[in-house]
């Protein structure tokens, strides 16, 4: 019998999983001090620069980062200043901030599981197994839960990015009308996601492939609709971010300023380790930075984004006035061993839909687009890597980067899943029982241990 036909139980699953996420969310927000977060006194220092003023290069090491993010943490910041200085309270400004904006980033989160439901039922109608291989995929990955406890871009782009896909999607399956209110939401959306961090202007030119895409599978009249649609969101979004790009391009020389000098562009910039190094003496045992995978970038991605590589979540490392926990190393290291199945969900996935994208019908559009962007970041983020390389730390390999490719992998994990399902229910209903055992297995790399910890 197949899991979850009746929409009760589909809904009974879905709340109970989502309560489970809220409760980690609040363990996090608070047990988790933002500051200790990568660059956290960075982050910090751009606070409390807006604002009325965008921070330079001698003020943060952060500059380079749109401002957006930091925006309200800055008035709240600017406000409880001015309440202290009145002696009308004696609060601790950082805290306050640092706890509602936490509290904002996990309100976006729970709003992503919506937005998962709309474009799930979208391109799926009716299709209640999908929807909670979905969810139950995007819920299990332990860095979405570190990025979100920590003040930074990525979890804007991710929000924004899935506003947008579903968005632009609806319009595709013309379940909305383009129209002056949908170009202006759809540019916003965009504009705020360019305007979060620079890693989110590298979704862009996956929109160019969904447009080439479109345009050759539609009547004239959609098409030259779609057309002027994209056109049109695109000025609004540009609107939106292309002030700050203008800003570092002219302050800074390049719209890709960092607080490092690049290299020339070389592959010999990264030793051949880098490219191929798989890190299996250590992977799987001892997943945290010190030991063989230092500057191996697929073994390091994969371990930051099941557990926490660099210690800044669940491995305390003596930070933050805390006694240094390795004995919750091992566990880590278990939770990269099974986290293997749905990591080759997410690929065998990939691989299906090259091989079957040819003869998928509505949703083949959907899939374009999140292939193409996946296949984008991704090489937009090799091209940082490559260009800022410090063989000897690796410092820059980092999964919370590459939050939104990451984010999109559960789409092709789903999509397996549902070629499974028509090929074997029963395997179907094995393979998502095997995928909840892995949930609570790593419901642990999703709390941190930084309770009390301060920077």
């Amino acid at each position: 019998m197949l899991l979850f036909k009746s929409s009760l139980s589909t809904k009974r699953f879905f709340y109970l999983l989502l309560s489970i996420v809220i409760l980690i969310l609040s363990i996090n927000i608070f047990g988790y001090f933002h500051e200790l977060g990568y660059d956290g006194e960075h982050h910090k220092w751009y606070i409390e620069v807006l604002p009325f003023d965008l921070p330079s290069d001698s003020d943060t090491k952060e500059f380079f980062s749109p401002p957006l993010p930091y925006f309200i943490p800055s008035l709240i910041d600017s406000i409880c200043d001015k309440t202290n200085e009145l002696n009308i309270t004696n609060l601790n400004c950082t805290l306050v901030y640092g706890k509602i904006t936490q509290a904002l980033q996990a309100i976006m989160l729970i709003s992503i599981f919506f937005i998962l439901k709309k474009i799930s039922y979208l391109i799926y109608p009716d299709n209640n197994q999908h929807f909670l291989s979905l969810i139950l995929l995007f819920a299990m990955i332990p860095v979405t839960y570190k990025s979100f406890a920590m003040i930074r871009g990525e979890p804007y782009i991710s929000f924004f990015m899935f506003l947008s896909i579903y968005l632009i999607i609806s319009i595709c399956y013309k379940s909305k009308n383009i129209n002056t209110k949908n170009i202006f939401l759809t540019g916003l959306f965009l504009g705020f996601m360019g305007l979060s961090r620079q890693w989110g202007l590298l979704f862009f030119p996956s929109l160019v492939v969904l447009l080439i895409f479109v345009i050759r599978s539609n009547d004239k009249r959609f098409n030259l609709n779609f057309l002027r649609y994209s056109f049109l969101s695109f000025i609004v979004s540009f609107i939106i971010f292309g002030w700050f790009y203008a800003t570092l391009f002219f302050e800074y020389g390049s719209i890709t300023a960092f607080n490092r000098d690049p290299s020339s562009f070389s592959f010999r910039n990264q030793p051949l380790s880098f490219y191929f190094g798989l890190g299996l003496n250590d992977i799987f045992s001892k997943p945290i930075r010190g030991f063989s995978m230092t500057n191996m970038v697929l073994p390091v991605l994969y371990a930051d984004t099941w557990g926490d590589y660099w210690g800044y979540f669940n491995v305390t490392m003596g930070r933050g006035g805390l006694d240094t926990n390795y004995e919750i190393v091992p566990y880590l290291g278990r939770v990269n061993l099974i986290s293997l199945f749905p990591t080759l969900c997410f690929i065998f996935g990939i691989f299906l839909f090259i091989k079957n994208q040819k003869s998928m019908k509505s949703e083949r559009i959907f899939y374009i687009l999140i292939f193409s962007a996946i296949n984008f970041i991704w090489l937009g983020y090799l091209w940082f890597l490559i260009k800022y390389p410090i063989p000897s730390k690796g410092d820059t390999i980092k999964a919370t980067y590459i939050l939104n490719l990451i984010h999109l992998l559960p789409f092709f994990g789903s999509y397996f899943l549902e070629r499974i399902k028509i090929y074997n229910s029963k395997l179907f209903s094995l393979f998502f029982a095997i995928l909840v055992i892995i949930f609570i297995h790593n419901i642990p790399a999703m709390i941190t241990r930084f309770f009390g910890g301060y920077s």
